[in-house]
């Protein structure tokens, strides 16, 4: 399993991510755009089943996952899409319920092929790099690569099917 690589550059209030996947754009896309699917991969394992509550990818749209741990807490993860180009850009907000609420953070997310593999890249920008820091601290990293994890399983289950 290959790992996502994570850059925070000292003068950007930014997260980039990238990671390749051996399966084709359009099936990424509908892994990461189709509710039955993105409870299977999104989010940490240690919180918990992914519930996806609302997920309406157009412009304007909002999306709501929700996510349960073992001690019953409920982590509501939510926001709005901006801009939809499928099968190549999304572009969100994001927002954790109680955290993060007062933030702006919108995420560009990209899927390029070649080859019959898909690079992602996610940049997430921050008002400032404090609140990027804080983002970071929160142990988000973990969760992200946990979440692209999950993904590439579950994108071979979907190619092998």
């Amino acid at each position: 399993m290959n790992k996502m690589h994570v850059e925070t550059p000292a003068n950007e209030p930014i997260i980039r991510m990238t990671r390749t996947f051996a399966a084709p754009r359009q099936l990424v896309w509908r892994a990461w755009t189709q509710p039955e699917h993105v409870a299977r991969w999104w989010g940490s394992r240690a919180m918990g089943a992914t519930r996806v509550i609302k997920l309406d990818v157009r412009p304007g749209g909002e999306w709501r996952f929700e996510q349960t741990t073992p001690d019953g807490t409920v982590f509501a993860f939510i926001g709005k899409y901006i801009e939809v180009a499928e099968p190549e850009t999304l572009v969100n907000t994001f927002a954790l319920e109680g955290m993060f609420e007062d933030k702006t953070v919108i995420e560009t997310h990209r899927f390029d092929e070649a080859d019959g593999r898909t690079h992602y890249s996610c940049v997430s920008r921050f008002d400032s790099i404090e609140d990027r820091d804080g983002m970071v601290a929160s142990g988000m990293e973990a969760g992200a690569q946990d979440s692209m994890n999950q993904l590439e399983e579950l994108l071979g289950a979907l190619t092998a099917a």
